[in-house]
């Protein structure tokens, strides 16, 4: 029994750890920048935290002053949608749902969905930037295929680059 212990602790954690994340389809670059409507580099400026108007969702919506319109055509300041967030003492947390912080410098893969603009992808579509790179995080997702997915970190001129080479074909 005791040499079963340690598989059975680590099947309970693998399994618990399951529970924390999303199902989503993996998105190749490719993919993100075709799906993408817009793509921007911009800074998080203001963040605002409400219930939807039925009262059964807590949504975060963050402003973003638009330094760079990468493809698309976004207009100097855009609020990006999540789901998720806190109001008094209650909190709801979407796993591999993207987060942001006020200052934060991000490159954001955008699409419409209904009235709101939201990120594509969940985490997959937020590349943060910091000291001239940029990277996403795949942190409480999970894939439809069960293949891990592999987070992007490259310079930002390059990324850019990268970007428009995509759109362009």
């Amino acid at each position: 029994m005791m040499k079963r212990l340690p598989i059975l602790v680590f099947l309970i954690f693998a399994f618990l750890d399951s529970l924390h994340a999303t199902t989503v389809r993996h998105l190749s670059f490719d993919d993100l920048v075709a799906k993408a409507e817009v793509i921007v580099a911009g800074q998080v400026i203001d963040s605002r935290t409400y219930r939807t108007s039925d009262g059964k969702l807590i949504l975060t919506s963050y402003t973003v002053q638009v330094g760079e319109n990468i493809k698309g055509k976004a207009p100097a300041t855009l609020t990006v949608t999540t789901i998720g967030g806190r109001l008094g003492n209650t909190v709801l947390r979407v796993s591999g749902m993207p987060q942001f912080q006020t200052g934060e410098n991000a490159v954001l893969f955008l699409e419409r969905s209904g009235a709101y603009t939201t990120v594509v992808g969940l985490n997959q579509g937020k590349f943060s930037i910091t000291n001239g790179e940029v990277s996403n995080t795949l942190t409480g997702l999970s894939f439809v295929d069960d293949k891990a997915g592999k987070t992007l970190k490259m310079p930002v001129d390059e990324f850019r680059r990268q970007i428009k080479l995509r759109i362009t074909q």
